[in-house]
């Protein structure tokens, strides 16, 4: 019996890690998806109106996230801008990124 109830025990110890797991990857491709639609209308738009962009807020799949635009002229090259796109979210007491960059470059 007691070798049962510990077998449960870790069975229900399992369970909550694999549902924060999920949780986890939810937010987590959520924020994906939300720097990769920046970073694809950045590249649709004219080389000229590519510019920084503060912290703003963003909610996606009923969740709240802080999308940020960083974008360095002649970098790495002249004519050419390095663009930064950050995502950020709380999760308890850690705050979580997915950073995406990609060089924009105009012959």
């Amino acid at each position: 019996l007691v070798i049962l109830s510990v077998g449960l025990t870790a069975l229900a110890a399992l369970q909550i890690t694999a549902i924060k797991a999920n949780a986890f990857s939810k937010r987590m491709t959520a924020a994906t998806l939300i720097a990769e639609a920046t970073l694809e209308q950045l590249k649709d738009a004219p080389y000229a109106n590519v510019q920084s962009v503060a912290a703003t807020p963003v909610v996606a799949a009923n969740m709240n996230f802080t999308r940020q635009v960083t974008v360095t002229a002649n970098s790495p090259m002249a004519n050419a801008k390095t663009v930064l796109v950050a995502v950020r979210w709380t999760e308890g007491s850690q705050t979580r990124t997915v950073p995406f960059t990609t060089i924009l470059y105009q012959p």
